[in-house]
């Protein structure tokens, strides 16, 4: 993943404008690739060993590709020389930079002296040509002139020992890689490890080495650009699955959660520039507007959408979901996040690997097999059994075979495998609390839904309360009221016609429902003492007022409708009241016997009942017609207070029970021994149950 210095000036371009293009597009990839992975490892896994050289790299390579475009595209000669020296040491340090990954990758502990002595090597050629380059810019070491001769030696000679010299620290990191696959033995997180990161190099240094090597022999520069954006996506896994323990699977997830992001945000970026711009051209303006605005919706929709695909590539359950964000509460990294107990096995195979044992496993409490690396005969005695033991709770035990070498353990390393018996205990008992902590937040949440859920119907149903309900609602259980769309009825007739007239024709029509009424009834009602021709006169715009009032919205003969003529009677139309209390009153009595909610229709039922049926209404509330329906409906409700007074009796609540009987005696106006009694009686009761 390295290149040298393009050394090329601003004014002579090498190859045709497309190579330019392509070379400039894989340096913006680049730099965008590892300006966004450097502050993941950075933010993310800055406590993951090799994480810090991991973000210098990506630190150069974004320094080395902006230079680089700078100096292709840009239009101000006289800032290039200092961007050419720049680029310089951006490239002569990405070698040494590489070794230095390599190296952390490869050795889990401390590294081997030839593998310092190695990096310091590398370094001190890096800065040295470095401050030569800087010194120097006209005369860099280089195959192509104009190049300088250090210590005297042909400048050509000079470019290609440069060149040796970095191909061999390059070549070095892959051979501390490959023999770290070989020490990976059987451990798969390991063994993947190390296999990406030395594709992760390997990558690079074609990459590199091309970009280094004369375009005669390399190819076009954009060829080994485009091959180092590619490793340093690589390079992501490698760097964040050095987490200690990290399980295959995580480490897996990782690499192609780091992929996929990575390529996400060269193809965000790349759209944004090109939006961008033609909003500009198009628009004719100067500022960034596409671009700030981009932002703005970058951090607004940033967390969701990202929980959103990680959920869906990762085909999350709930569980698996809360428990993602417990960890984000906790402030861990979720891109390589793994349950405790996955740490297992990459940690029975570190152990095993380090101390040089023939095997291990782990039994639970009931002493079976959950987990097991390398040779464990069944027969065999181990070495060393630990009890696995968090709080007050025992996990089970781990079992340790004896070492390869058939030599005893040291107390350096029983003690060393003690703390890991401690830790598999830890890791096992936070993967439970992690797991009822889960099972809780899902609990929660969908309580949570429950509860926006109702939430919403709550609105929506205050919402409707408030708006006014449409139609005609009509209260007759006491004095006559009526509202029409939320207002009351105020006016009953025309302009020319009796308001209290009309009233009574109304009520007379409702009334009597289905059976209507004729005219000559109606006018012995309203007007027993006019002579028939002016009453016929009065009635008929009585009629048409009534009419108009409660369909004001219809015109000419289709107001007819709300009061209908069939066989020489008047019928008011059962469409024209949205809602009375007469039928509902009605209803709630017949939905009584219910065994739940029974109490709840009689108490509304009761609250319906005002008065007397159509007490005050003019001429019709003080007529014979309306007698019969109104004692029907004053007997149901004292039946319906008897009702309520045996019910709150069967619940022991006598006060309750003994106010309803007295008012079903009071309505009844006539001696009702079994009620007074009833009512004495649980009065007696209540009182004799009071403390003194």
């Amino acid at each position: 993943m390295a290149a040298p210095s393009t050394r090329t000036p601003a004014t002579v371009r090498e190859g045709s404008e497309l190579f330019d293009l392509l070379e400039v597009g894989a340096h913006l990839v680049t730099a965008v690739l590892a300006t966004w992975l450097g502050l993941l490892v950075v933010t993310r896994a800055r406590r993951s060993p090799g994480s810090g050289v991991f973000s210098f790299v990506c630190l150069l390579l974004v320094t080395w590709s902006v230079a680089v475009v700078v100096q292709r595209i840009g239009t101000e000669a006289s800032i290039h020389p200092a961007i050419n020296s720049v680029e310089d040491v951006a490239a002569f340090l990405l070698p040494p930079a590489v070794l230095h990954i390599a190296v952390s990758i490869a050795f889990e502990g401390t590294r081997p002296r030839h593998a310092t002595l190695a990096l310091v090597a590398a370094y001190a050629l890096g800065v040295a040509t470095s401050v030569q380059a800087v010194l120097d810019p006209a005369n860099p070491i280089a195959v192509d002139a104009p190049h300088a001769s250090p210590l005297g030696i042909d400048p050509v000679v000079a470019g290609w020992l440069f060149i040796f010299l970095r191909a061999a620290i390059f070549a070095a990191g892959i051979v501390y890689l490959v023999a770290a696959l070989r020490r990976a033995g059987d451990d798969e997180a390991r063994q993947r490890q190390v296999q990406v990161a030395l594709a992760t190099v390997t990558l690079g240094v074609i990459g590199g080495m091309l970009r280094i090597l004369p375009e005669g022999i390399g190819g076009p520069k954009w060829i080994g650009v485009s091959i180092v954006a590619l490793a340093v996506v690589m390079a992501a896994y490698a760097v964040m699955a050095q987490h200690l323990f990290l399980a295959a699977e995580a480490a897996g997830r990782a690499f192609r959660w780091s992929v996929l992001m990575g390529l996400g945000v060269v193809a965000y970026v790349a759209g944004l520039v090109l939006v961008d711009r033609a909003a500009a051209e198009w628009l004719g303006i100067d500022l960034p507007l596409v671009l700030a605005l981009a932002v703005v919706v970058t951090i607004a929709l940033l967390d969701p959408i990202a929980d959103r695909v990680r959920q869906w590539f990762a085909e999350q359950s709930g569980q698996d979901v809360m428990r993602s964000r417990l960890l984000r509460a906790l402030g861990d990294d979720i891109i390589t996040d793994q349950g405790p107990e996955r740490a297992v096995i990459p940690a029975l195979a570190r152990l095993i690997r380090t101390f040089d044992l023939a095997g291990a496993e782990l039994l639970d409490v009931d002493g079976r097999r959950v987990a097991a690396v390398g040779a464990m005969g069944a027969a065999e005695l181990p070495a060393l059994a630990l009890t696995l033991r968090s709080g007050d709770r025992v996990h089970g035990e781990v079992r340790f075979a004896g070492k390869r070498s058939g030599l005893p353990m040291l107390a350096q390393e029983t003690e060393s495998l003690e703390l890991a018996a401690a830790y598999l205990a830890g890791s096992l008992g936070l993967a439970d609390r992690q797991s009822a902590q889960a099972s809780a937040l899902v609990e929660l949440s969908e309580e949570s839904a429950s509860i926006r859920a109702r939430e919403s119907e709550l609105s929506r149903v205050i919402a409707d309360a408030a708006a006014p309900p449409p139609g005609l609602y009509v209260y007759a259980l006491g004095p006559l009221r009526a509202e029409r769309d939320g207002g009351p009825m105020r006016q009953w007739g025309g302009a020319k016609a009796g308001s209290r007239q009309a009233e009574a024709m109304f009520a007379f029509l409702f009334d009597r429902g289905e059976r209507g009424a004729s005219k000559d009834e109606i006018l012995e009602l309203v007007w027993p003492d006019v002579d028939l021709d002016r009453a016929d006169v009065a009635f008929h715009r009585t009629l048409l007022g009534l009419r108009s009032v409660l369909q004001p919205d219809r015109r000419g003969s289709r107001r007819e409708g709300v009061i209908t003529f069939h066989n020489d009677r008047y019928r008011l139309d059962p469409s024209t009241v949205a809602w009375s209390d007469v039928a509902e009153f009605e209803r709630l009595l017949m939905t009584s016997d219910a065994p739940e909610g029974g109490l709840r229709a009689l108490e509304l039922a009761r609250a319906l009942y005002r008065g007397d049926y159509l007490d005050d209404c003019p001429y019709y509330g003080d007529s014979a017609d309306v007698e019969d329906r109104r004692q029907a409906l004053q007997a149901r409700y004292v039946d319906l207070l008897v009702e309520l007074g045996e019910r709150y009796a069967a619940r022991g609540d006598r006060t309750a029970a003994a106010a309803c009987f007295r008012d079903a005696q009071a309505i009844a106006g006539e001696e009702m021994p079994q009620l007074t009694d009833a009512a004495a009686r649980i009065t007696s009761g209540t009182r004799s149950a009071e403390p003194a």
